[in-house]
């Protein structure tokens, strides 16, 4: 089953994808985002963390928490340079570390990203989920992602999924972390006639 479940993960990854990239191209006035094909994969979250760069690496991480039908966690992760790049494209101006105005934005733009994924899956489900407003963490990856899963109900895999866009000749990328609470996963996946996953 787990290879249906990670066939509905890949779904959710397009969908939710294709709509983060209509969003920032409206977003970064009108520029072209190109969409590489996302990923997804379910990991031990143990192995997670070295899936998405390391540990160590410095990352930009948005999370929300999810309630309504769905409850659970969601939050994008992305390396620092990554993060500069988007903002330097948002505002056309280069700036080497993050000062105020660039953290909300940052935050803005992660907060685009994550409920893009978030209102894929609700129209695909019919399902209400309601976000948080966005947290900003700026750490180690593996800091990052000790304060994301502090308050998730995670036992043993989580859902990562990687995104990459180009944008004038530029590489993005980042990662979607989806960590809902084991009952409602259940009850999303049999809404796609995937029975118990």
């Amino acid at each position: 089953m787990k290879e249906a479940r990670l066939d509905f993960l890949r779904e959710l990854a397009n969908i939710g994808t294709g709509h983060a990239t209509t969003a920032l191209s409206q977003m970064l006035n009108g520029r072209l985002f190109q969409l590489v094909v996302p990923d997804a994969q379910m990991l031990p979250f143990t192995e997670a963390a070295e899936y998405m760069g390391g540990a160590e690496q410095v990352v930009v991480g948005i999370f929300i928490v999810i309630s309504g039908d769905v409850k659970g966690h969601m939050a994008f992760l992305q390396p620092l340079e990554s993060a500069l790049v988007l903002l330097r494209l948002l505002t056309g101006i280069e700036q080497p570390e993050l000062d105020e105005l660039g953290r909300s934005a940052l935050q803005e733009l992660g907060n685009i990203m994550v409920t893009s994924y978030l209102n894929a899956l609700s129209t695909m489900t019919n399902l209400l989920m309601v976000p948080s407003v966005p947290g900003l963490a700026i750490d180690m990856a593996g800091a990052v992602w000790e304060s994301v899963l502090a308050g998730a109900q995670v036992t043993d895999e989580v859902t990562v999924i990687r995104t990459r866009f180009s944008a004038d000749g530029e590489d993005i990328e980042g990662h979607i972390l989806f960590l809902p609470d084991h009952e409602d996963f259940e009850k999303v996946a049999r809404l796609f006639g995937l029975g118990e996953l």
